[in-house]
């Protein structure tokens, strides 16, 4: 189909599918609330599969399931020939109690939804929807093809990592992939699509430190440990104040340290956690380096042993420039055009990551900061809540983009 068949205004299909966006707000909103009761676990999320499968299934779309262990691929009808847009959502809940006077609430105790996830699926559910009524309203093909990918474990998981070595991109033959995350940080009714860095890497240290323990009138007699590991922890500190450039962010945090039992004791082990994020990947192979070597120069210098391991990291989330115009312009056209920003981004991370090192893509940061609905509280908090306003807003950028995508239109 070509813009000659509706001179002067937006083709059919444009109409069709942003008639059903608004179309399929309600629904939206229902599946947010379903979805937020029944949180899970990463890689564990077999309820969550269930409704989602179930959903699809309901507007006649057929999902393939067991992806990376609990995810969902799904093809929307009406595809035709032309580029394939993946778009993504994670499916993962939080180890939080909820806030007893939500509602809706968590219906398993000492989980929640408390990232927007819940929010994250809907919206895709939403887009599902909006393809099914064009098409039940008589719109003719897609211009390429729109694939669902529902992905588990983005909390602290390796679920992208895991779609990615599954070969799913490559079997759904992907040429670009979006996604979103709703964000408690940014008001309501703006967006942020940078051109490259949306987030940056994240990556976990541990260091377990050994020595002669002894009595605390004693030092001589023993290792100090504990004063190892706070040697390590003030110089940790001095590789980004003193190491790093300036103008590069980065951040660098020890979150636990443990050690002993007694006051009057000098333990013989003692541990420290943290974690370190940059946008740049130099730098964030700079970090990762100098920890190992500071760890073991002061445990040298203070007579204990030392091992460092690393959990595995998530790498910054870069945005191809082109995809990112086209995710912006498509988020203008809902929001307003003074509404969408390309910056600042943020030291958070985010698995996505990983698939834009596979594919053109982009990711968008839709804010959901509401006073009068109390969506004023950080992610990962037990207050946490999604304004819900804001899913029908992204289930139609994400439309209005793949459409973009599909078209070839600001990727040429």
């Amino acid at each position: 189909m070509s813009r000659t068949d509706a001179p002067g205004g937006p083709l059919p299909l444009d109409e069709q599918l942003t008639a059903g966006a608004r179309a399929a707000a309600e629904a939206v909103v229902r599946h947010r609330h379903a979805l937020h009761e029944i949180p899970e676990r990463g890689f564990e999320e077999h309820e969550t599969a269930r409704y989602l499968q179930q959903a699809l299934a309901a507007g006649g779309i057929a999902a393939r399931t067991g992806v990376a262990g609990t995810g969902l691929v799904a093809e929307l009808p009406g595809g035709g020939p032309g580029p394939t847009v993946m778009l993504r959502s994670d499916m993962d809940g939080l180890p939080i109690e909820e806030d007893p006077t939500h509602a809706p609430r968590s219906r398993r105790p000492g989980f929640m939804h408390a990232c927007g996830h819940d929010g994250h699926m809907a919206i895709l559910l939403g887009v599902a929807e909006t393809v099914a009524r064009a098409r039940a309203a008589g719109a003719g093909p897609l211009p390429g093809r729109i694939v669902l990918l529902f992905q588990p474990a983005e909390e602290n998981g390796p679920g992208a990592a895991r779609v990615v070595e599954e070969g799913v991109l490559d079997a759904w033959s992907v040429d670009y992939i979006l996604g979103l995350h709703l964000w408690s940080f940014l008001p309501r009714g703006l967006a942020i699509v940078p051109d490259g860095h949306v987030m940056a890497s994240s990556d976990e240290f541990h260091v377990y430190v050994a020595g002669k323990g002894g009595h605390g009138a004693l030092p001589h007699e023993a290792n100090d440990v504990v004063l190892a590991l706070s040697h390590l922890v003030v110089t940790l500190q001095q590789v980004v104040a003193r190491e790093i450039d300036p103008l590069k962010p980065a951040v660098l945090s020890v979150g636990k340290i443990a050690a002993g039992h007694a006051c009057n004791v000098l333990p013989e082990r003692g541990e420290l956690h943290g974690t370190f994020r940059a946008p740049d990947g130099a730098v964030r192979g700079r970090i990762l380096h100098r920890i190992g070597e500071l760890a073991q120069a002061i445990a040298l210098g203070h007579g204990v042993s030392v091992e460092v391991d690393f959990g595995t990291g998530y790498p910054p989330t870069v945005n191809d420039p082109k995809v990112a115009r086209v995710l912006r312009e498509a988020a203008r056209s809902v929001l307003g055009e003074s509404e969408v920003r390309e910056g600042p981004p943020t030291m958070a991370a985010e698995d996505f990551a990983i698939y834009l090192q596979q594919r053109p893509g982009a990711f968008m940061l839709l804010g959901m900061r509401d006073e009068a609905q109390g969506a004023v509280h950080p992610h990962h908090n037990p207050r946490f809540r999604v304004a819900d306003e804001v899913l029908p807003g992204g289930v139609e950028i994400l439309v209005r983009a793949a459409l973009r995508l599909m078209r070839g239109e600001g990727t040429r």
